[in-house]
């Protein structure tokens, strides 16, 4: 009888997947900084306000993170961080890409509109500051290589 039962087309997450899932998402400053703003926000909501909550909160996130699996020394070797001027010439290559520059505008506008509301002549000032960037960068033409 058992054969003849249809086969469970999802599969259930594994504890190292779910593991894996819970210290990606507790190694991001970002996850934590807006999870930390909301359960604060909750709670507050919910039963008055908790002084220091973010320390508190910020002191649990330590615990998770800490239970986290470490990557092994050697692999912490294999990866190494970009030099400050690999950064730059990213950050160069791309701030000379007019369809970058047109996109991460675009981009950057609707964010701010989605969480600040409407923002008189956006894309000028988002352009102003795509400016500043592109003025920081060499003038010898040497990061001037991406093809897009």
């Amino acid at each position: 009888i058992k054969a003849e039962c249809p086969k469970p087309r999802l599969t259930l997450p594994t504890p190292d997947d779910i593991e894996k899932w819970v210290c990606d998402a507790a190694s991001s400053e970002m996850i934590e900084t807006e999870a930390t703003e909301e359960v604060c926000k909750l709670l507050d909501l919910h039963f008055g306000p908790i002084p220091d909550c973010d320390k508190l909160l910020g002191m649990l996130w330590d615990k998770i993170k800490a239970e986290c699996p470490k990557p092994p020394a050697t692999l912490l070797k294999l990866v190494a961080l970009p030099t400050p001027d690999e950064v730059e010439k990213w950050v160069c290559e791309a701030a000379s890409s007019a369809m970058i520059e047109k996109e991460a505008t675009e981009e950057v506008c609707e964010l701010l509109d989605e969480h600040f509301g409407t923002i008189p002549d956006c894309e000028k000032l988002v352009d102003l500051l795509w400016d500043k960037v592109k003025a920081e960068c060499p003038k010898d033409g040497r990061f001037a290589t991406l093809v897009v």
